[in-house]
């Protein structure tokens, strides 16, 4: 198997248990506890690091750096949220939507055309998102979808963010991923307050594995993209949908509506076309530079 799509099984797996890990923290501790925990456990991890591997913290785009924080310490909040009220299949299949926001923010804030043929897809992504939410459906609607959308949104900025920054090629990741773990900290402090709830044993042991294997999901994804081929890589991290909902089920017992599962295929589908129309594209301007 190649390198590549082996670390990013890895990094889907890895990144399927933190749902499953801060759902069952969600019965009983705050949202903005758990936020707070894994950032501060995983930052503290990513510091000793960079310590070890002699990553230096960068003096240029600060402003840009704690705005991807920002907004991904953000996004990680909605998700948090709406793994207390929705299946984990769900909330994975519409975070997916965070491609169809990519190539948006793209075209909108780094002037990137739209690549020709991305209309059909995109189409076919809002008819997906659709049929997993129901918003027309007042008893199958679940307002937690909102947090997921949010989510999938505040994702896309940060990705479209991180491309700016690692272009210039002055950042590393773990610096861009401190930002992002402190900012997640801090909003987590900010909405715990007051009301901080001393974790038992078991619970100390879950954000301990949290802080864990959210840095781990981080470091595999990042030696995906290092050893395959964009695109491919990008094509297996869609198995993460299949990861949580094997958990949903054996664990949670969730279940998956035939509506939801078409949506999940629509968006799904899009998605890896979309992903594909946009290295292609990327691709043909290489060519042309090249001659």
């Amino acid at each position: 198997m190649n390198k590549g799509v082996m670390y990013m099984i890895l990094s889907a797996l890895a990144f399927s248990i933190q749902n499953v890990i801060v759902k069952e923290l969600s019965y009983t501790m705050s949202t903005g506890e758990i936020a707070f925990f894994r950032g501060f456990f995983s930052a503290i991890l990513i510091l000793g690091m960079m310590k070890l591997q002699h990553v230096h913290f960068s003096r240029q785009d600060r402003p840009t750096l704690w705005f991807r924080g920002i907004i991904g310490g953000a996004g990680m909040i909605f998700v948090f949220y709406a793994l207390r009220g929705m299946p984990l299949a769900d909330v994975s299949i519409l975070s997916q939507l965070s491609a169809f926001f990519v190539m948006i923010f793209a075209a909108v804030f780094l002037k990137e055309v739209l690549p020709k043929g991305a209309g059909i897809p995109l189409i076919i992504i809002i008819i997906g998102a659709c049929l997993v939410v129901r918003p027309w459906n007042f008893s199958s609607f679940n307002i937690y979808s909102l947090f997921v959308l949010a989510q999938a949104i505040c994702a896309a900025g940060a990705y479209t963010t991180i491309s700016k920054l690692t272009g210039t090629g002055r950042h590393h990741q773990y610096e861009i991923v401190f930002y992002f773990l402190v900012c997640a900290a801090i909003a987590g402090l900010l909405l715990m307050g007051l009301d901080f709830q001393m974790p038992n044993s078991w619970e100390w042991f879950l954000y301990a594995a949290l802080g864990i294997i959210t840095v781990a999901a981080q470091i595999w994804m990042t030696d995906a993209y290092s050893y395959a081929n964009p695109v491919v890589v990008s094509f297996v991290a869609y198995i993460g949908v299949f990861f949580n909902a094997l958990w949903g089920f054996v664990i949670f017992d969730e279940m998956l509506t035939a509506m939801t599962v078409v949506g999940g295929l629509c968006i799904i589908g899009g998605s890896m076309y979309l992903t594909k129309l946009k290295h292609d594209n990327i691709a043909r301007r290489s060519v042309v530079r090249q001659h």
